[in-house]
């Protein structure tokens, strides 16, 4: 049921939610650049909104086939992070009229005889990287379930996908205990349409020590972490990926493994969140007419 195109009238809604505390002031690596762990997460996010409008864009023309929103949360609260009003979200073809001047970011690669040099990549500002105050991510889960039930329940898109919900933070919630915020997790999950149940994938971000050491992505769903309080914390947020996206994982990035697997990763390095987020987006491809 999730293995299907994204069109005019089977839309898609894609939210993120990013941990904007001052723990994400924290540094850590992008490759060969160091950055704080915000300014890594605005570039995963930005740069994948900046995807999903090209996807979206057939040659002059924006096509309405997403809805995209973005939540942060510091503080004492959760907020929308895009441009305009403060809808959560947005139609792809209203985010694009409010679209900000694109910025170059300059990124240390390792060219082939081992050099690393600074190169620049385009990319919209679409969220600013600021972090500040506490973590209230239940207010976070319960905003977004909130949003979420809303677009599932809207009359147009009774037909659309369910919705895909990417949380991106570096630890634990200030404003509710473990079960709390499953509990709110779970009715996130349980959200769906006609063509399947949201998806919550949960990712955690490493500090630049960490990057390197236990990474992990796409658990299996039999394991467990009782010595382990983050990672426990983080799998029991998560999803099941579908069977489509099981296949892909095991062939790709799990060969040894076996499935179940659960949409989330520990102490990962920014690259393969990178990895994490368009693996995920891969479960809806916008619709191509073939011309003959």
């Amino acid at each position: 049921m999730y293995r299907r195109v994204v069109t005019h009238y089977d839309r898609c809604a894609i939210l993120f939610i990013v941990d904007c505390s001052l723990s994400m002031r924290n540094l850590t690596r992008f490759g060969t650049t160091e950055m704080s762990k915000i300014e890594v997460a605005s570039l995963i996010v930005n740069h994948m909104i900046d995807d999903l409008v090209a996807r979206a864009t057939r040659g002059i023309n924006v096509r309405d086939y997403y809805d995209i929103g973005v939540i942060g949360y510091s503080g004492y609260e959760a907020y929308s992070m895009l441009p305009g009003d403060d809808t959560v979200f947005k139609r792809v073809v209203r985010l694009v009229e409010d679209s900000p001047q694109p910025k170059y970011v300059y990124l240390n690669c390792q060219s082939v005889d081992g050099d690393i040099r600074s190169m620049p990549y385009l990319i919209h500002p679409w969220i600013e990287p600021e972090a500040s105050g506490a973590s209230p991510m239940y207010d976070a889960f319960t905003m977004a379930r909130n949003v979420a039930k809303q677009w599932c329940n809207d009359p147009r898109n009774k037909t659309s996908f369910p919705p895909l919900i990417f949380h991106i933070s570096d630890g634990l919630p200030s404003d509710a205990d473990d079960v709390e915020l499953r509990a709110i997790a779970e009715e996130i999950m349980a959200l769906g349409m006609p063509k399947g149940k949201s998806l919550l994938f949960n990712i955690y971000l490493a500090t630049a020590d960490e990057g390197d050491l236990s990474i992990e992505i796409y658990p299996e769903s039999r394991l467990f972490y009782p010595y382990d309080s983050e990672r426990e914390f983080t799998f029991t947020l998560s999803s099941f990926l579908p069977e489509h996206l099981e296949s892909y994982v095991f062939r790709t990035l799990r060969p040894n493994t076996r499935p179940p697997y659960r949409a989330a990763a520990f102490n990962t390095s920014p690259i393969s969140l990178l990895s994490i987020i368009n693996v995920g987006t891969m479960l809806y491809e916008p619709f191509v007419p073939v011309k003959y």
